[in-house]
């Protein structure tokens, strides 16, 4: 082994435990901190990270994937700044081939870096010039020739580019910056000039330090908000952006842009949302002016207008120069689609050509529907992952921003009694249940096309179902946690069999196909679904989860309820049956938690009653003056979370395409055989047939006696 390779061994991270502060920054294009960090701590220059240390059949050193910094910055449109750092210190990391087999200026032509970030890497290494990666044999020129990402840039970069690449060797081992610049336009040099005399005015005398989660609040941010003029946008995204504001979530230099089909202006924009910013908030009117100071709007023929995306993103590009001047390098941008499933893929295409973040980190965030089964999930995945990475896409599921979601991974994993109780031996069944005493509506038109498993169980309780039933993630908290939080809910989807039809009750209430908006009056849409799943691993073989969920019933309810097994000897010890005792989560309303604990009945009898143990989440944390800021609305919970860069909360595409393989093949039954769903009245429990599932499938018993003593107790939560 030389001097070098002794270095390199030496030097080695792993992504996934103990990224180093550099890499982190790279990855999310904050060049401001990139050079400090550079200055700061120069070793991590030649630091390789690697992305897991499992060895492989193929691997001599047990890196699957390994890379320097300049690997990574080259394929994110860096700085020419940033670039001639990295050389600067580690003058070897050009020569250097990643785990992938490239060069740094393979990764600069593949990703489209700047022609003088090209030129510099020539200039460093002119033998790279005719260097073939390892994998494909590919040269530089090769990765810029049929490549679609060049597509979404400008003619004259390409060009450019490929003069660069189509000179001699001979030339760029004499060549200096003179020479260059008689090749670059005039424009390119002075971006490139300004952009450094911005990084060089903002790290003058700035040290970046362990990232505290908050690093982008010193950055720019741009938000777009795609559909603003949609229900969703007004009811749920833009409410939760003031609260951000309010709070100082948002940077200072922020900007809100709105982007839908309806005519409006800027002012028009601010007076839609001005009373639903109003309806039932704490924040003050002066605070929602000056919010909607920050929010302007663009209106469009349709959500892939090219023309109305760019002239919005000239708008944005004029304020980023001006607002931020020589103080935000960084600027940011988030893309919330706050649209139909039938346009993600027309409004996704036309944000990758024409309004991705140049100068910072681009997120977008995505509502459900992911697809309607397989097949559908599948056609829009692969567009998505086309045109962004999977650490870009955030999607969105509001149930896993609810406080007592996010409680589970700490009530479960905190608490020392409950990693003793959390198996078969001592779980009889599991139930989650949604129920809500509205219909459709009025949204029987859309709902109709889903019905209850699409809309409700396939993703928000199968989300709180994995939740539940997966094993400890390796860590819970902390940079990498989230991809961890999401590989332990694939584990567990992925030791969970596909649903048949005899463990799936259907059900519609009386008067569904009413709803004006509904055209099929035969539909057999489900507003009402009892099915029951079995998890194949030694903590939960045989024990049976229910995840129910309806429409139109007696009472509006969101909760995780465990019944235990007997307890040993209880009937004998008692002469008679005790009552199961029960862990319930409470989601909604009135988030709570306790556990139904058998006692002594008061008086001359030693008779067990059933009680709980509870905590009341409204009582003991919220109450009108602090709830604001402990209790956050999930949304706002989850667009913090994206600005965060934290993915636990959202569902990744590989939980996506699982949850999918569970419910599609009995989905498909369903329409195919026309099965008939189960009527059941307005206002009830649902349909009877539902009961007779659960006794059969679980054993469940059902405490009546407790029922109505709680419901007396507790009738005016």
């Amino acid at each position: 082994m030389n001097l070098l390779e002794e270095r390199i061994a030496s030097r080695r991270v792993s992504y996934d435990t103990n990224e180093t502060i550099l890499s982190s920054a790279i990855r999310q294009r904050q060049w401001t901190n990139v050079v400090a960090r550079i200055r700061q701590s120069p070793a991590e220059v030649s630091t390789w990270v690697y992305k897991s240390a499992e060895k492989s059949a193929d691997d001599d050193d047990g890196c699957i994937w390994n890379v320097l910094p300049i690997h990574q910055a080259c394929e994110r449109n860096p700085p020419l700044e940033v670039v001639q750092l990295l050389i600067e210190i580690f003058p070897e990391g050009v020569r250097q081939f990643s785990k992938g087999g490239q060069l740094p200026l393979h990764c600069a032509c593949q990703w489209a870096a700047s022609p003088s970030v090209i030129a510099q890497l020539l200039m460093a290494y002119p033998d790279s010039l005719s260097g073939r990666d390892q994998l494909r044999k590919w040269r530089p020129i090769d990765y810029v020739n049929d490549n679609p990402i060049y597509e979404h840039c400008d003619k004259k970069k390409k060009e450019l580019i490929l003069g660069l690449l189509k000179r001699e060797k001979e030339f760029w081992a004499n060549a200096t910056w003179t020479d260059v610049f008689e090749i670059l336009s005039e424009e390119v040099q002075l971006k490139e000039t300004e952009v450094s005399e911005k990084i060089m005015a903002r790290t003058a005398s700035k040290t970046l330090k362990d990232d505290n989660g908050e690093g982008w609040l010193e950055a720019g941010l741009s938000i777009i908000v795609i559909g603003a003029s949609g229900d969703l946008a007004k009811k749920k995204t833009y409410p939760s952006l003031l609260s951000l504001y309010v709070e100082k979530f948002l940077p200072k230099e922020m900007i809100i842009y709105g982007f839908a089909r309806s005519k409006m202006t800027d002012e028009g924009l601010r007076e839609q949302l001005r009373p639903f910013l109003l309806k039932g908030s704490k924040v003050s009117p002066q605070d929602i002016d000056d919010f909607l100071s920050h929010c302007f709007y663009q209106s469009s023929k349709s959500y892939d207008d090219l023309d109305a995306f760019r002239d919005m993103v000239k708008k944005i590009e004029q304020y980023e120069e001006q607002g931020g001047g020589l103080q935000k390098v960084d600027y940011n941008r988030l893309f919330y689609f706050a649209i139909p499933p039938n346009v993600f893929v027309a409004a996704g295409i036309a944000v990758k050509k024409t309004a991705m973040a140049t100068r910072g980190w681009s997120r977008v965030i995505v509502e459900k529907p992911f697809g309607r089964d397989l097949q559908t999930y599948e056609e829009l995945s692969a567009v998505l992952s086309a045109n962004f990475r999977e650490d870009q896409l955030y999607r969105i599921d509001h149930y896993l921003g609810k406080e007592m979601t996010q409680n589970l991974l700490v009530l479960r994993f905190s608490n020392i009694w409950f990693e003793q109780l959390w198996n078969r031996r001592e779980i009889n069944c599991v139930f989650f249940t949604f129920k809500e005493p509205i219909g459709t509506e009025g949204r029987g038109g859309y709902f109709d096309q889903f019905g209850i498993i699409r809309d409700v169980i396939q993703n928000h309780l199968l989300q709180v179902f994995s939740l539940v039933a997966m094993e400890a993630p390796v860590k819970c908290t902390g940079s990498e946690a989230g991809q961890m939080i999401r590989d332990a809910k694939v584990q567990v989807l992925h030791a969970t069999t596909p649903i048949t039809v005899d463990n799936v009750v259907l059900g519609q209430y009386e008067g569904y196909t009413e709803d004006p908006t509904i055209l099929n009056k035969e539909s057999n849409t489900a507003t009402y679904a009892t099915v029951c799943l079995f998890v194949h691993t030694p903590r939960w073989a045989g024990v049976p989860f229910i995840l129910k969920a309806g429409k139109a019933l007696d009472e509006r309810k969101a909760e995780i309820r465990i019944q235990f097994k007997d307890a040993p000897g209880s009937s004998f010890l008692f002469e008679g049956a005790c009552p199961r005792n029960e862990l319930v989560i409470r989601i909604q309303p009135n988030e709570a938690i306790y556990m139904k604990t058998n006692l002594k009945t008061p008086g001359f009898t030693t008779t067990p009653v059933q009680s709980e143990i509870e905590v009341n989440y409204d009582t003991r944390f919220f109450n009108s003056s602090t709830e604001r800021d402990v209790n956050p609305d999930a949304y706002t919970r989850l667009i913090l979370d994206v600005l965060r860069g934290n993915q636990g909360p959202f569902v990744r595409d590989d939980e996506l395409k699982r949850s999918w393989e569970i419910f599609t093949p009995v989905l498909q039954k369903i329409e195919s055989e026309n099965i008939k769903p189960f009527i059941y009245k307005r206002g009830s429990r649902g349909p009877k047939e539902s009961d007779e599932f659960i006794k059969i499938k679980t054993n469940f018993q059902r405490n009546e006696a407790y029922a109505d003593s709680y419901r007396n107790a507790f009738s005016h939560l």
